[in-house]
């Protein structure tokens, strides 16, 4: 009652409180909780206002979410949500929408950062760890909280490089929040500037590689020297990649009073855990093998994790699920019911790069029909006997589904990733797209390094590309080269151009991404002898991680929350509901 009194008397002037201010409970935790929010559910129906939640932020996680009855729903469906939790610290959303972060699993750069450049070329803007925790920072403005490093075509050097330093990045990314979390089961409030060097910003996740298994005739903006086939399968991608078994990506940093991370002198080698996508064309010789391979324990994944004893294991030379797609690639319909078939679940920057769509060859944008299903369910008959395969867009047998979900995932058919800033896709083929498979559409940016630059020339790997407006191209040509558009921006256009409401739009940038990946449910991994559980994204549940955002209705990003800690806050749009 003190909490809805309090929220009340602040709705005049749109509280914001930062979770320092949190009150500890008996047990050593701090609450920090939303009110008067619409809260947008995994089916993409917003919650009527007057919604709340509640974060843990000794853990970083929801522990409490509460939604006002509709018409035809009766009051009490989330017991969890009724818990009492010791809460002074309170956001007032007047009633807008709070939604999960944005997940971007296709960006390559942003505010002069290249997650390309290993300084091969470009010897003073080579990565650095600074460097991605600065873009990390900066793309919390734009409503981001997970995203994918992406690396264009390079080689074998830079992959050697760029790789594990990415890592270093997100574990120490990690080991800061970690740092934070504790504090705040000791009640500390402080901390000292060197666990401030950096500021709260979007979870870096693992990479995509996009390249350079292509299509040299599809391979628009990426080097052509680099381009080549996975001749011998899965063997081909690890000498390429530089990629070792799967090992522990902890690294010694027992030193708290450190000001910045320590660079690495001899940096470790790439792993398979440090990559979430792989983008190839599955036409090229040895791409079905390696496809095969890199996905095989992700097939498996859900059948270890559950029941132990039943069904069929088969021997994996990986210890970590790869998501593959297919991009960059002459390939046609029926390549792409075999890439499928081997475990491809997702078509990267889905009309650009590939065969255009004929009524006698559809190509790959033809996998979105729902006749696909039944072809492939034809072929793989056979097989579920002796081997069952859950596909990533179906939900797993022993997971509840979700009951009211307007767009339930169809099995077999992939994901694809659309670039919505304008360009890339014409607003008909993306409202086109979005009918056809609306479960599967998943919004990237493909962004570079000129994202939130200005116009002029800037670098994408070892390439020069000419910013104009919101078009990059490479120099001196009119060859596409990525994107300058922020999610906030793409999530926009797209709810225009399909026509669709604002949840839908907001599915697209966060339950979506986040089933590519496997993360909209609790994840578990290994590291070195410890077992540990990641909380789902891109969900706004119980046990899920506190990333969020708060929207308007014109999907304008008011505020940014990673693990519960203020990461943004838009004072401009913030003044106007004062007014």
């Amino acid at each position: 009652a003190d909490v809805d009194a309090k929220a009340a008397r602040s709705r005049k002037h749109f509280k914001w409180t930062h979770p320092r201010h949190d009150v500890v409970d008996d047990d050593g935790r701090r609450f920090l909780r939303f009110v008067n929010a619409r809260i947008l559910s995994r089916d993409g129906s917003l919650s009527s206002p007057g919604g709340s939640l509640t974060v843990d932020l000794s853990t970083g996680t929801i522990v409490s979410v509460v939604l006002p009855p509709d018409d035809d729903e009766e009051e009490g469906d989330d017991a969890v949500g009724r818990e009492t939790f010791r809460v002074r610290s309170v956001v007032d959303c007047q009633n807008q929408i709070l939604s999960p972060g944005y997940i971007d699993i296709q960006l390559n750069g942003c505010y002069g950062v290249d997650f390309s450049n290993a300084g091969d070329v470009h010897v003073d803007k080579a990565l650095t760890v600074k460097d991605v925790m600065d873009a990390s920072a900066r793309l919390a403005r734009t409503g981001v909280t997970s995203f994918c490093p992406t690396v264009v075509s390079s080689s074998k050097e830079t992959y050697r490089t760029i790789i594990p330093l990415i890592r270093r990045a997100r574990m120490w990314q990690r080991e800061n929040r970690m740092r934070w979390q504790q504090r705040q089961r000791q009640g500390k409030q402080r901390q000292r500037q060197s666990q401030r060097q950096y500021e709260v910003g979007a979870n870096i996740l693992g990479m995509h590689l996009e390249g350079p298994f292509f299509a040299p005739s599809k391979r628009g903006a990426h080097d052509e020297r680099h381009i080549r086939s996975p001749v011998h399968g899965i063997e081909t991608v690890k000498e390429v990649y530089g990629l070792s078994s799967d090992g522990s990506e902890e690294f010694d940093d027992d030193d708290d009073d450190h000001d910045v991370p320590r660079e690495v002198i001899e940096p470790p080698k790439p792993e398979w855990q440090d990559v979430e996508i792989i983008t190839l064309a599955p036409e090229l010789e040895g791409a079905f093998s390696a496809i095969a391979s890199l996905t095989q324990k992700r097939r498996q994944q859900p059948q270890d994790d559950d029941e132990e004893g039943e069904g069929e294991t088969h021997p994996s030379p990986l210890n970590h699920p790869i998501v593959v797609s297919m991009g960059h690639t002459s390939a046609t319909y029926q390549d792409g019911l075999t890439a499928l078939s081997h475990g491809a679940t997702l078509l990267t920057h889905l009309y650009n790069a590939m065969n255009p769509f004929h009524h006698r060859d559809p190509g790959l944008v033809g996998l979105l029909s729902p006749h696909v299903e039944l072809l492939l369910k034809k072929e793989q008959q056979p097989l579920q006997k002796q081997q069952p395969r859950p596909h990533p867009t179906q939900p797993h047998p022993t997971r509840p589904r979700p009951q009211h979900h307007r767009h339930e995932s169809k099995p077999l058919r992939p994901f694809y990733s659309l670039i919505a800033d304008g360009i890339h896709v014409h607003p008909t083929a993306v409202s086109l797209a979005h009918r056809a498979h609306p479960a599967g559409c998943v919004l990237v940016t493909d962004a570079m390094s000129a994202m939130g630059l200005g116009d002029g020339i800037h670098s994408l790997g070892n390439m020069s590309v000419n910013i104009e407006g919101a078009r990059a191209t490479l120099a001196n040509t009119d060859v596409l080269a990525g994107s300058v558009a922020t999610m906030e921006r793409c999530v926009k256009n797209f709810k225009e151009f399909a026509g669709c409401d604002a949840g839908e739009a907001l599915l697209c940038g966060t339950l979506h991404p986040a089933r590519v990946l496997g993360r909209d449910v609790a994840r578990t991994r290994r590291r070195k002898e410890v077992v540990v559980v990641e909380p789902p994204v891109g969900v706004l549940e119980v046990g899920a991680a506190a990333d969020l955002i708060l929207v308007n209705d014109e999907l304008d990003v008011l505020g940014t929350w990673v693990g519960g800690r203020l990461a943004y806050k838009n004072d401009e749009m913030i003044a106007k509901l004062r007014a």
